[in-house]
């Protein structure tokens, strides 16, 4: 049985620079990962794989098509992720130092969120990586 992992979030203690911090450094995390997942499509699309390899295309087409939603979710959360930069800048800015239910709720389920999309990506990850190790030429 495996273990599953449970999100907690310890934002309620941290400063508006810690935050900043974490939010910064998660939207990098994530511009990285659209390099990363282009090199995986365009992994995809060269001649490495055997050629009697049992449903090759239609495996290869459910990787290209995972790939894309996991594109399409990393660009919506970049874009919250950016927000919530701007929203902790503006605090800073405006030297504005509590923390209303609403900054933190939001904080909790973005970083839930991102935590979670990480996740799928390392799960994905860990197929892919199996499945090609497997199919491609030696």
């Amino acid at each position: 049985m495996e273990t599953q992992e449970i999100y907690k979030s310890f934002s309620s203690n941290k400063s508006l620079n810690e935050l900043l911090y974490k939010m910064k450094a998660e939207a990098l995390r994530l511009n990285d990962l659209k390099f990363e997942l282009q090199f995986y499509i365009t992994l995809l699309y060269k001649p490495i794989f055997k050629t009697r390899t049992a449903n090759l295309y239609e495996i290869l087409a459910r990787y290209k098509y995972d790939i894309g939603i996991l594109q399409e979710r990393r660009v919506k959360l970049q874009s919250h992720v950016n927000e919530y930069i701007n929203q902790i800048n503006n605090k800073i800015e405006n030297e504005i130092t509590t923390f209303d239910d609403y900054f933190i709720n939001n904080y909790d389920d973005l970083e839930h969120e991102i935590f979670n999309f990480h996740v799928k990506v390392s799960d994905f990850k860990f197929g892919f990586f199996e499945y090609i190790q497997n199919v491609s030429l030696n």
